[in-house]
């Protein structure tokens, strides 16, 4: 199998994905240090994430693949997968105190006998196990706890970016997230996806990449920084041209909040060729280095701003939208084919993150309090008009056709549809 894709609107063929898990009940619990925008219902969340991709399976026939049953497939065909499963499982679980030599050595012996959903979860949670001794024979106690548990992994978009070449294995900005890589590159390998490339200085998240046919982009700032468009542009990239775009600081804020646009893909995407759907006043903000692909290397060119980028040299029609609908993680979309997309339900996610937002500012009026106003009159005005993205003239004139998806629960651990598909096949 070859993964690849040349343009966001190139027919979509084939996605991996995986539900949220165990994982995010944690993540939950404490939803700011998980990097989740609000708290919200696992349960929902899980039903959520089963009718996305319902949809892609049945609405538009994409091949859906979960990432846990590619792994354990692959484990089930070839003993050398089976092996470093569990040898990765091993490694992964912590032992410590009175005993804990005993139990790691039970451990490594017993391990192949887990079922191998349990092993997967394992590598997952990361749990540690400590002993304390109390009086008496057997008298032992054991606590369990989990060590950075992989709360984010069901956004299998930022893992690796799939290029005109193929997989490209990130490297995640956050702590949090890091280990993430670890998992994903080796279902990748096991499943017969092997990586062309991997960043492994810089760091490079798949969020900040959107392939356009005769150029691509590549965010930076929070998630992806300079060393990481560095090692992309030298191994992972064969476009003629490529942008790199600064992450501009939202016009409403007086201090950066990386969190509001973290990725590129939360105030731009492409529902199709020749057409961009964006933040209008971000990308007007957002400083861009053109690079050029020649004699094999790319070499800079010039410097512009992402408005004119799209509008002046590629040609695009810009698409506008509000505040409150970027907010609502409009531009989150994924295109399955050229003017078609599937879109997460802006209405639905508005009056939740206008909630959130308001008690931001209450909490820091001096650095929310503008951009709450604004997301709040927006509210009221297109309540009335009936008019949250995709519902826009703009979209009609041009023959975008929508489906939304109501993904108001997971959208509050920041992502939507795009982020929660990992593209491996675009024909």
């Amino acid at each position: 199998m070859t993964a690849r894709a040349l343009a966001e609107w190139h027919p979509l063929r084939r996605v991996a994905a995986r539900p949220p898990g165990l994982e995010a009940f944690f993540g939950l619990l404490e939803p700011y240090t998980s990097l989740y925008e609000r708290v919200f219902s696992l349960q929902k969340a899980r039903r959520e994430h089963e009718e996305l991709l319902q949809t892609l399976r049945n609405g538009f026939g994409v091949q859906v693949s979960n990432l846990d049953e590619m792994l354990l497939q692959a484990a089930g065909r070839r003993a050398e997968v089976a092996r470093e499963l569990v040898d990765r499982v091993v490694a992964t679980v912590a032992f410590q105190g009175p005993g804990s030599d005993r139990a790691r050595r039970e451990f490594r012996e017993t391990a192949r006998l887990l079922d191998r959903e349990q092993l997967v979860q394992t590598l997952v949670l990361s749990p540690s196990i400590r002993f304390e001794r109390g009086r008496g024979t057997r008298s032992i106690s054991s606590y369990t706890t989990l060590r950075v548990p992989l709360t984010n992994l069901f956004f299998l978009r930022d893992q690796q970016a799939v290029t005109d070449r193929g997989i490209v294995i990130g490297r995640l900005a956050k702590p949090q997230r890091r280990r993430e890589t670890e998992i994903t590159s080796f279902v990748w390998r096991s499943a017969g996806e092997r990586p062309v490339a991997e960043v492994e200085r810089g760091t490079f998240e798949g969020g900040d990449f959107l392939p356009a046919g005769d150029f691509a982009l590549i965010g930076t700032g929070d998630r992806t920084n300079a060393t990481g468009v560095r090692e992309l542009l030298e191994k992972g990239l064969g476009f003629p041209e490529v942008g790199v775009v600064h992450q501009p600081r939202h016009p409403l804020l007086p201090t950066p909040d990386p969190m509001v646009n973290m990725h590129l893909d939360t105030y731009l995407n492409f529902p199709g060729e020749g057409i961009a759907v964006g933040h209008r006043e971000m990308l007007e903000a957002a400083k861009v280095d053109v690079y050029l692909r020649e004699g094999g290397a790319y070499q800079h060119s010039r410097e512009t701003r992402l408005l004119p980028y799209l509008e002046q040299a590629h040609g695009m029609r810009v698409i506008g939208i509000s505040t409150l609908e970027q907010l609502c993680y409009a531009t989150n979309f994924l295109t399955i084919r050229d003017r078609t997309i599937v879109v997460p339900d802006v209405g639905r996610n508005a009056e939740r993150v206008l909630a959130n937002l308001r008690r931001a500012a209450e909490r820091h009026p001096a650095r929310y309090g503008r951009l709450y106003l604004r997301a709040a009159r927006e509210f009221s005005q297109l309540r009335s008009e009936g008019g949250f993205f995709p519902h826009k003239p703009d979209m009609r004139d041009l023959g975008v056709e929508s489906t939304q998806v109501a993904l108001e629960n997971l959208t509050g651990a920041y992502g939507g549809a795009h982020c929660l598909t990992a593209t491996l096949e675009r024909a």
